[in-house]
């Protein structure tokens, strides 16, 4: 019995792009998945190959249409202004319009730094030149870890980000803990926060990091599960009954053994949240 749907962040590189991800996803036995559309580092587009959208598309319904989300390059920000602004909005749009051709339904940006009003704005206006409607793919601006003046590391200013608005968030746990959140010592508690400031309902994805950085640091370096400053007390973040059918992401360092250690510890974790909660209904 599974609880929720986990993966981690996949590559597209090679002859079979993102069809590549299903494949790999296929192979590490993953029940969802995240991808970058195009390089995160550059302001260049791709385009989709031919046949590359529908080998994706087949290859996600021969899984039974695991989910996905398409994370928006780092150069984003759409707190911006002038030239960067108007960058931000159009490579996030480009994002978006993929995620809707592809049928993948998030897209993750960082916020980025700046004015707030400037943020909201930038992403209302990239869903409205990609053409985005209401059954299209959700827009996510994720939470940060703060430092210098990028926004976003505080759960009441997303919420101001997204109130009136389409958009949701995403929630990793390293940036969290990393601006201050106790997910070390009270997870149970930030999750409630979570729910108080934003509403678990428009959190769809969960980035499941642990941190290199001490808590409340700022720094964003994510470790591997179980090997950072968070530790076992992310098992009940997995664990925690309201956030069943979310879409949890690892974004850890990837390789046979970083793999290997990531799927163990959350797949023991998900075993023990199925005991629980078979001891509790006893």
């Amino acid at each position: 019995m599974q609880s929720i749907h986990y993966g981690f962040h996949l590559s597209i590189a090679g002859k079979q792009g993102v069809a590549g991800a299903v494949a790999e996803a296929q192979r590490l036995g993953l029940s969802g998945f995240q991808i970058f559309a195009k390089s995160p580092r550059s302001w260049k587009t791709r385009n989709l190959g031919p046949g590359e959208v529908e080998r994706f598309r087949a290859g996600r319904e021969n899984l039974g249409h695991l989910p996905a989300a398409i994370h928006a390059s780092y150069l984003v920000n759409l707190g911006a202004t002038g030239e960067l602004w108007e960058k931000s909005i159009f490579s996030l749009a480009d994002d978006l319009t993929k995620a809707q051709v592809l049928g993948i339904e998030l897209v993750v940006v960082h916020p980025g730094s700046g004015e707030k009003k400037r943020i909201r704005e930038g992403a209302l206006r990239a869903l409205e030149l990609a053409q985005i409607g209401k059954r299209g793919p959700k827009l996510l601006l994720e939470n940060t870890a703060g430092g210098g003046e990028r926004i976003g590391s505080r759960l009441e200013d997303l919420a101001w980000l997204i109130e009136g608005t389409p958009l949701g968030v995403c929630f990793d746990t390293c940036h969290a803990f990393a601006a201050g959140y106790p997910l070390h010592l009270e997870p149970e508690r930030v999750i409630e926060e979570l729910d108080q400031e934003i509403g678990l309902e428009r959190v769809p994805l969960i980035h499941l990091n642990d941190s290199v950085g001490a808590w409340g640091s700022h720094i964003d370096q994510h470790a591997n599960l179980r090997q950072g400053r968070i530790g076992e007390a992310l098992r009940e973040v997995v664990c925690h009954p309201r956030l069943r059918g979310k879409l949890f992401v690892m974004e850890t360092e990837r390789g046979e053994t970083h793999d290997a250690h990531n799927l163990a510890t959350l797949r023991r974790w998900l075993e023990s949240c199925v005991s629980l909660r078979e001891s509790s209904e006893e």
